[in-house]
């Protein structure tokens, strides 16, 4: 295995993150998406004490974050925040880090992040939420602001932080490219995930033949359901062309 001090994911939110991080468990790397950590129980991927934890820490300019303690790197929020993956770069010198992108399915991408960010919203904002899912949705919210420029979703907003970020990414890595792996798109993930990260990794012999690449999406069900409920209610307009489950495309 490489001689690494973290391992850091920094792809987008719905850039196969939970697929990357279940994917680096298999080969023994416990990183934490969303505060929780691989390994742990939790149907909706994510630790919001953790998660308030780190959003406490980073606001007061504490880098040196607790969770990091407990485990070998993060994924999504919050270092996908271009920010704070410089000041982590900084904390936690020899550290690696993993890109995945979806250049060439942007708007795939973004009807991803539409149906998870306002459906997330839509639960963890209801009359019937308990004050933890409202306390994370303002840290999540929070993170998506300095990750995106703007709390709330908008198509041409995130789509131009999108490509702003990736040109940051190139950027930034640029003079190291030995510490950044960089995934082009969902395809490889499926046909060559495991070998790219072997590879980038050093650790070919933690590779079963035919092994297959995580794929899980169940924290993303309910968020997805709810989205498209309201969306059939009539209560949210997508800004990104889905149709209600409903519409028959007859005049």
């Amino acid at each position: 295995m490489r001689t690494y001090n973290k391992i850091f994911v920094i792809a987008l939110p719905r850039c196969a993150t939970v697929s990357m991080s279940d994917a680096l468990g298999v080969l023994g790397i416990k990183t934490a998406h969303l505060g929780r950590i691989y390994g742990e129980s939790s149907l909706e991927h994510n630790n919001p004490r953790r998660l308030r934890r780190m959003h406490e820490q980073l606001s007061a300019g504490d880098d040196r974050l607790d969770i990091l303690d407990e485990c070998d790197g993060l994924v999504d929020y919050p270092i996908c925040c271009m920010d704070v993956l410089q000041r982590l770069d900084h904390e936690y010198p020899g550290s690696l880090f993993i890109n995945v992108r979806r250049d060439q399915e942007i708007q795939r991408w973004l009807q991803s992040v539409e149906r998870q960010f306002i459906g997330l919203q839509l639960l963890k904002q209801a009359h019937t939420a308990s004050r933890e899912e409202r306390q994370f949705i303002q840290d999540m919210l929070s993170f998506r602001g300095w990750t995106f420029g703007q709390r709330d979703f908008a198509a041409g907003a995130y789509q131009a932080a999108y490509w702003r970020y990736q040109e940051n990414v190139a950027n930034y890595f640029s003079g190291r490219p030995n510490c950044l792996l960089n995934i082009e798109n969902l395809d490889q993930l499926e046909t060559r995930g495991f070998e790219q990260l072997a590879d980038f990794l050093q650790c070919t012999d933690r590779i079963e033949p035919h092994l297959c690449f995580p794929n899980c999406n169940a924290h993303s069900r309910r968020p997805r359901a709810a989205f498209m409920e309201a969306l059939e209610r009539g209560e949210v307009i997508s800004q990104t062309g889905i149709l209600p489950r409903n519409h028959s495309g007859s005049c």
